[in-house]
């Protein structure tokens, strides 16, 4: 029947359809991969889960506190609580925190942030597909979504409540996007996540000047069942679609996310032309790099807290995600 309907679309027409299944066909292929090695349990085409032993997500979650400490300049780490309720007062003022949600590490922070980074990396190593592995977001991003927001930055171009693939915004076709929830109301301030229908995948995976050009792309499955764990680890195809769901105006939800790209998919990288501007420069570096932060090397942010305040007014486009930054040798 499908070969028939082929046959009656003009042959352009025909070899688009042919190309865009191909893709999505590929791309599962490459997904079905990696969810072979890591997952813990898998129920959607473009998303799978992997739970983390309580122990290790623990470490993860002791080292964010003490970064999030650092930044709300507290000597000591503070309990959950505490931890949540300074971080409601200090919301308009803290001056790494920026209008997309991330706390953005600045000088003051680097030892706790690099022990933070380390330990992320360390828990992904153990995932069980590291010879898949090509290239990896640095830094990992330690994001702070509050159920209070603005008609403002719900309009934004780039805002996360639209429905949207990260692709839009310039992230690599093929990357794989990680999420890992650690603190705060997640049942409330959430993710919800599905897929757009297979032979429009292709054809979204270019950058947008905004995610409402992307509004006609019909969520097709709505993956309703992939509720937020903490302790659990999603892993979303670039394919896929999501956006944050607001419940509730009062709280905040805490998660640390990062990108990657795996190896020995060169033929599905090549089937995405190359995508020009976006919001999103490379922010990978190579596996091996990656997992060495912490460990033999540095890495150091330059701009103060002090300079991020300066900066707070001023009128500029804000970053999804952030570089800026060194990598220092720790020995010779």
């Amino acid at each position: 029947m499908m070969q028939e309907l082929l046959a009656e679309l003009p042959q352009g027409a025909q070899l688009e359809d042919e190309q865009a299944i191909a893709f999505s066909q590929l791309g599962d292929r490459l997904f079905d991969e990696l969810a072979d090695r890591m997952a813990t349990r898998r129920q959607y085409r473009l998303l799978f889960e992997h739970t983390l032993r309580p122990e290790l997500f623990q470490h993860i979650r002791v080292a964010a506190a003490g970064y999030i400490c650092a930044c709300l300049n507290s000597p000591i780490i503070l309990s959950e609580a505490e931890m949540m309720e300074r971080l409601l007062e200090a919301r308009n003022i803290l001056p790494n925190y920026t209008g997309t949600g991330l706390l953005m590490p600045k000088r003051e922070h680097a030892l706790a942030f690099n022990l933070f980074q380390k330990i992320v990396a360390e828990a992904f190593s153990q995932l069980g597909a590291n010879d898949l592995i090509d290239a990896v977001d640095l830094p990992v991003n330690l994001r702070m979504v509050y159920g209070q927001t603005t008609t403002e930055k719900m309009s934004l171009p780039f805002a996360s409540s639209k429905c949207h693939s990260d692709v839009w915004a310039g992230v690599a076709a093929d990357a794989t996007v990680v999420v890992l929830p650690l603190f705060g109301d997640i049942d409330n301030i959430t993710i919800e996540a599905g897929e757009m229908p297979r032979e429009m995948e292709l054809q979204t995976m270019r950058v947008m000047s905004d995610f409402d050009e992307g509004r006609d792309v019909p969520m097709v499955v709505s993956y309703t069942d992939a509720q937020l764990q903490h302790g659990t680890m999603y892993f979303n195809d670039a394919r896929g679609l999501h956006q944050t769901v607001r419940r509730k105006a009062e709280g905040l939800r805490i998660s640390v996310d990062f990108r990657f790209r795996r190896k020995f998919n060169e033929a599905y990288r090549a089937m995405v032309p190359p995508s020009m501007g976006g919001i999103e420069e490379d922010m990978s570096v190579p596996y091996e790099n990656w997992l060495k932060v912490g460990q033999e090397t540095l890495i150091v942010f330059d701009e103060t807290m002090e300079q991020a305040k300066a900066r707070q007014n001023i009128k500029a486009p804000v970053p999804l995600y952030t570089k800026g930054y060194r990598l220092v040798k720790m020995f010779d």
